[in-house]
């Protein structure tokens, strides 16, 4: 499942990411990003949300969830995307891996039958981690550079919404849709139990990510 909002009458693209609240910030900018944006389907489907545009003229999906910003800029073409406001939502590794962990193991979608009975030190043996680089960056002269002009932190969403929203004309804006939101009810570990190995096990694999970010997480809440 490789997701973008492309809003044409406020110029911005939301890219997402995983385990960011990426379907809630969805669902809620569907409903202001105007009747010729660019919204692709989700699943589960959330009743709020309003897919369109995002098929070919032969009727095929041309945009499509979790899209990477580097091919959207090449459906867009280079010119329309650089003169757009692009952003994306980003999350400290350890929380990030932990909710990835719980939608595995805890979401109808992803395990159904029940089947996918890991432990936590099964899923960090494994080493599949949420890495989401490859969505908000390419490479250029053998670096990895941002090609988005905004990465917004998870735990400040709120307000780091509403700021950069305000900054393309949608003033006052406020996520009201929790998607996706029971994955985590049942809480199998939480991030006061990682281990300090594990901690730097996870920072490792997320240290071009952090790199190419700039964020310091080091006070992150969530």
């Amino acid at each position: 499942m490789l997701m973008a909002i492309i809003s044409f009458r406020h110029n911005f693209i939301f890219i997402k990411t995983v385990k960011t609240a990426g379907t809630s910030i969805e669902v809620d900018l569907s409903r202001v990003a105007g009747p010729d944006a660019i919204v692709t389907p989700i699943l589960p489907e959330e009743d709020e949300h309003q897919p369109r545009n995002y098929l070919n003229a032969s009727g095929r999906k041309q945009f499509y969830n979790h899209m990477t910003g580097q091919k959207i800029r090449d459906l867009l073409g280079r010119d329309t995307y650089d003169s757009m406001f692009k952003f994306c939502v980003e999350r400290e590794p350890v929380a990030k891996c932990i909710s990835q962990f719980h939608m595995l193991r805890n979401s109808p979608l992803h395990n159904p039958d029940g089947h996918y009975t890991a432990s936590w030190e099964d899923f960090l043996a494994k080493g599949r981690f949420p890495i989401d680089i490859e969505r908000y960056t390419d490479v250029s002269d053998g670096k990895r550079h941002l090609i988005v002009d905004e990465v917004l932190r998870y735990d400040q969403l709120e307000k780091e919404l509403t700021r950069v929203l305000s900054q393309v004309g949608i003033e006052g804006f406020t996520l009201t849709t929790r998607a996706k939101s029971t994955y985590s009810q049942n809480r199998l570990v939480t991030v006061e139990q990682v281990t300090p190995d594990q901690r730097s096990l996870i920072y490792r694999a997320f240290r071009p990510s952090l790199d190419a970010t700039g964020i310091d997480w080091s006070r992150a809440t969530s």
